[in-house]
């Protein structure tokens, strides 16, 4: 899960130019937040955004990649690479942060399913 440098401010400067944005080293990667909300992160000089059935066929139109941590087996997170056209565009990106960032509140809100007795 190498990140370089170069990589983070590339993949951060267009986000800072359409949001307050923050982030913070998490396990190899860059873990990125919207108002604190954690919607994003930066891995292997790639940049995920947040997914669910919501959001995947907008990801899905630009055939992008799921975000997969390496083990045996791989573990695919509910993550997807940023199309890099959305990227360079301020409007679109600004959309897709907001998207992201409401699959993260949907997913905190999610009632958890009871613990069921052994």
């Amino acid at each position: 899960m190498p990140v370089t440098p170069e990589a983070v401010e590339r993949l951060m400067a267009p986000l800072l130019a359409v949001r307050t944005i923050t982030s913070k080293k998490m396990f190899g990667g860059i873990g990125i937040y919207s108002d604190g909300v954690f919607f994003a992160v930066i891995d292997d000089d790639r940049l995920f955004f947040k997914s669910d059935a919501t959001t995947d066929p907008f990801f899905d139109e630009h055939a992008t990649a799921p975000w997969i941590l390496p083990g045996d087996p791989p573990s695919p997170m509910p993550y997807r690479e940023l199309p890099p056209v959305i990227l360079e565009d301020p409007i679109q990106l600004a959309e897709w942060i907001d998207a992201a960032v409401a699959v993260a509140e949907r997913k905190k809100t999610k009632p958890k399913s009871p613990r069921k007795k052994a």
